[in-house]
């Protein structure tokens, strides 16, 4: 740490979070991946991040809240650099944050040229001067604390928002990795389609997260345990408010078929990994990173799934923007990643 007397400065560029880390503070900003605008002109921006959520569901026909990061890649350039600009100077405490800052950026492993490219030009569009995008399961493994410099076999999964990542990562670099196109909002989004056919409620995603989070496991409920809750939203037929009971019950059933098909697409990348590393991996375990391991008996679920321990830190959601800190701060682990191809200077 300390190599630069700028500080490093790590940033998660999620689709449901952008995540600031700063060298020798840590995380000090996580807000939503939201832009609020005029319709008409979506360059007239009126608020970013918390400001921007506090709105979703909530804005006259005029206004339109718009995500410029989906399915875990930059989806709108120009909004996406306006996001990171401002949400940088808020976390840093001054006009052109990143100017003198070494700044690295998380990326998905499995990017496109075309992914790269539209996150490069987002990250010089923010005013960074100084910058280099890393693979996310990287990151991850190092805000965890993983010494993946060593000559063993190491597997993460990073759950995001709209993008599950599963790598097998050994000597700086990664050996084998498959991104699926599901996360946390999947499960949001099967919270509020079941609510409205079971229910007959429409709900928005902020309530179907809230859902997920204060009811949802990933484990038998036993029913004398059984968690409920008095749910308000509008009726579907009506149209008018409408109230109804949900519980933890009804929350598992909504996700479970999204969190079965997470859980078997893990399996089958740890089915195909090389035997070499499989032992390695069976000796050691998964780690289980993102905001999505924060679901309650995801662990448990997934070490029974595969047999092998499964950890997941206490603050999961930060360590992909705490590895890329690291990474932006040790000049050593810096020159690692870059010679394996885990770390991509721009």
């Amino acid at each position: 740490m300390g190599v630069f007397s700028s500080g490093g400065v790590g940033i998660d560029l999620g689709s449901a979070n952008v995540t600031i880390c700063l060298e020798n503070e840590g995380v000090v900003l996580r807000e939503p991946s939201y832009v609020l605008a005029m319709r008409e002109d979506d360059t007239d921006v009126l608020g970013v991040g918390r400001d921007a959520r506090q709105m979703l569901g909530r804005t006259p026909k005029d206004v339109v809240l718009l995500s410029p990061v989906m399915d875990g890649a930059v989806a709108d350039v120009q909004l996406a650099t306006l996001l990171l600009k401002l949400l940088a100077e808020k976390a840093l405490g001054k006009r052109r944050a990143l100017e003198k800052n070494r700044l690295v950026v998380s990326i998905s492993t499995s990017a496109t040229r075309v992914e790269h490219a539209a996150a490069e030009e987002t990250v010089r569009g923010a005013g960074a001067k100084r910058a280099a995008l890393i693979r996310g399961s990287a990151a991850a493994a190092l805000g965890a604390g993983l010494s993946i410099d060593e000559p063993k076999g190491m597997m993460v999964v990073l759950i995001g928002g709209s993008t599950t990542e599963v790598a097998v990562l050994s000597m700086s670099g990664v050996v084998a990795a498959r991104t699926m196109r599901t996360g946390s909002l999947a499960m949001d989004e099967a919270i509020m389609r079941y609510v409205r056919r079971e229910k007959g409620l429409i709900i928005g995603q902020r309530t179907a997260e809230d859902l997920k989070l204060d009811l949802g496991t990933a484990l038998e409920i036993p029913m004398d345990k059984l968690e409920s809750a008095s749910l308000r939203g509008r009726d579907a037929r009506t149209g008018r408010p409408g109230v109804a009971e949900i519980n933890a019950l009804d929350i598992q059933r909504a996700i479970l078929p999204t969190l079965d098909e997470l859980l078997e697409s893990i399996r089958e990348v740890f089915e195909n990994t090389p035997a070499e590393l499989a032992e390695d991996i069976l000796k050691n375990g998964v780690r289980l990173s993102g905001g999505g391991a924060l679901l309650e008996g995801l662990r448990e679920r997934l070490a029974a799934l595969l047999g092998v321990p499964v950890a997941v830190g206490e603050n999961p959601q930060d360590e992909v923007a705490l590895g890329a800190c690291i990474a932006a701060s040790d000049d050593k682990i810096y020159q690692k990643l870059a010679a394996t191809g885990c770390l991509i200077e721009i």
